[in-house]
């Protein structure tokens, strides 16, 4: 891990009280570089971009245009490695393997608690992610 890298993740969600939430939460835990998104192509957008790449992408199932679990896999076409959690009002096992199955690494059911996000924090940077700087 560089402890020098400035993580940036990304919060994709069309409920702007959800996004708010877990940018305050992964605040608290010291990643500060936060880019938003409100609907499926905007987060694909930024996940697909050769400037500014993403390390870490929080992508809520269902938004507009683009599902979460559409923009993860058409993003992992181009970068592999990309870390994506997939979150959701909605527990279902169907929706958790189909994440799983398609490449997330990790989901989070809503609403969020400090617990879950700093599980798949600690995930994301024991599997090679970059600890906040």
């Amino acid at each position: 891990m560089s402890a020098g890298k400035q993580v940036r993740v990304l919060v994709a969600d069309d409920e702007g009280t959800m996004r708010n939430l877990l940018s305050s939460m992964l605040r608290s835990c010291e990643y500060g570089d936060i880019r938003f998104a409100n609907d499926g192509q905007s987060a694909l957008d930024q996940l697909v971009s050769e400037t500014d790449q993403i390390d870490l992408a929080f992508l809520d199932i269902d938004m507009p245009g683009y599902s979460g679990i559409e923009v993860m896999t058409l993003a992992l076409q181009r970068r592999p490695n990309l870390f994506v959690v997939i979150v959701s009002g909605f527990s279902a096992v169907e929706n958790v393997m189909a994440a799983l199955n398609a490449g997330a690494r990790g989901f989070i059911v809503k609403p969020y608690n400090t617990k879950k996000i700093q599980d798949v924090l600690t995930k994301f940077e024991r599997e090679g992610g970059v600890a906040p700087k």
